[in-house]
């Protein structure tokens, strides 16, 4: 078997040369996230390996906590890429406490002196990150295999079925680290030989060739996805937009006819007074009460509910409900939370009004839409800030 230095510099050189044909061949054509966080992965992956070739020198005492903190850095963007496959937002103090909890416990345990400084809390670290990445990469996998388009994304989809068999195993290989460095120590029989430095970097070079190809199908496949879903969203507010939202609206008037028990309703909002606003305010304080509203409607949503924005001030849900009063109830929570959380613009708090309507599979979308504004209307004349539901 190698050396340990020339194991190192196999990975740092693997590294690059991934980075190289990864970062020309997906990233500078796709522009996609996860292809962003990889690119980035490998950088902190080639100079962990090449910080590291400087134990037993005098610089081991500067480059061996700097190489724990480009791993944990490493670490990050890895769970990073991972999430970005469902399109999630990534917290960002992550990057920030990582690095640094495994740099204190890296100054703290005398780095000059011993090349293992800091690494039991970084096995640590990159078990649960490298754990929480695969976890995600598998999540990914199984949406992506149940999206409308999945028959013709098929490259994409068994990438990221192999991603997320070397993410697991390489989540399994951290998490043995972490147990046995603790448990049998870094001098250990059973830690040198499972887990060593030299069978670590050896799985790390043999997953980062197996992958490559996986993970550029990948990139292209999230570009493609994330054009289509800035499409179908409203650029202001991130909720769906209406050409989708009606869309779905049709869908599920369709689906309405069959469900046992459930009933689907659809309903229409209306920011009360809103033109005022913008003459009187500015169209920016009218894009923050947009997007306020916005928010709010999220926290009402459940599985299954949609929210979008149908144009200007005007907002549609679709909610499923057993009955018109339960339905009621949860616009009149959601009338009441905007009221409350609400900034104030003028004279008062912003308010809605809302009108629902029960989705009927005989009525087309122009006309479940027509019974809605209907209802919104019954609010708009009842004195605004209420809810109206259409009675036929």
């Amino acid at each position: 078997m190698l050396d340990i230095s020339t194991l190192r510099l196999v990975l740092g050189g693997v590294s690059i040369v991934v980075l190289l044909l990864f970062y020309l061949g997906v990233y500078r054509p796709t522009r996609s996230a996860f292809s962003l966080w990889w690119c980035f992965s490998l950088i902190f992956a080639a100079l962990t390996a090449l910080f590291l070739l400087s134990d037993g020198t005098p610089l081991q005492g500067v480059l061996n906590p700097a190489s724990t903190v480009a791993s944990a850095l490493g670490s990050v963007c890895v769970w990073y890429a991972s999430r970005s496959l469902r399109f999630l937002p990534n917290p960002r103090w992550v990057m920030v406490a990582a690095p640094m909890v495994c740099l204190a416990a890296a100054v703290l345990e005398h780095p000059s002196e011993n090349i293992w400084a800091g690494n039991g809390v970084l096995f640590v670290v990159m078990a649960i990150l490298f754990s929480l990445g695969a976890i995600e990469v598998w999540r990914g996998w199984v949406e992506r295999r149940r999206a409308p388009d999945a028959a013709t994304s098929s490259e994409a989809i068994n990438g990221m079925f192999v991603v997320a068999l070397s993410g697991t195993l390489v989540a399994g290989m951290q998490v043995m680290r972490a147990v046995l460095f603790y448990a049998d120590g870094p001098d250990g029989d059973l830690f040198v030989t499972l887990v060593g430095s030299p069978v670590a970097n050896t799985v790390i070079i043999l997953t980062l060739v197996a992958v490559t190809f996986s993970i550029s199908a990948i990139g292209w496949d999230q570009s493609t996805r994330d054009l289509r879903r800035r499409a179908d969203e409203d650029d202001l507010t991130g909720l769906l937009g209406r050409t989708m939202f009606l869309a779905r609206l049709r869908e599920t008037i369709t689906a309405s006819g069959g469900r046992r028990g459930r009933a689907a309703w659809l309903a229409i909002a209306d920011l009360d007074d809103f033109k005022p606003i913008n003459d009187e305010h500015g169209h920016l304080a009218g894009d923050r009460v947009l997007v306020h509203f916005a928010e709010v409607a999220k926290t009402a949503l459940r599985e299954g509910d949609v929210v979008g924005r149908l144009g200007g001030d005007e907002f549609g849900f679709v909610m499923e409900g057993p009955d018109q009063e339960s339905v009621r109830i949860r616009f009149e929570e959601l009338r009441a939370r905007l009221v409350e959380e609400g900034a104030v613009v003028g004279d008062g708090p912003v308010t809605t009004s809302i009108g629902v309507a029960r989705c009927d599979p005989h009525l087309s979308v122009s006309e479940m839409m027509a019974r809605a504004d209907a209802a919104l209307y019954e609010a708009k004349r009842g004195g605004r800030d209420r809810v109206a539901v259409y009675e036929g």
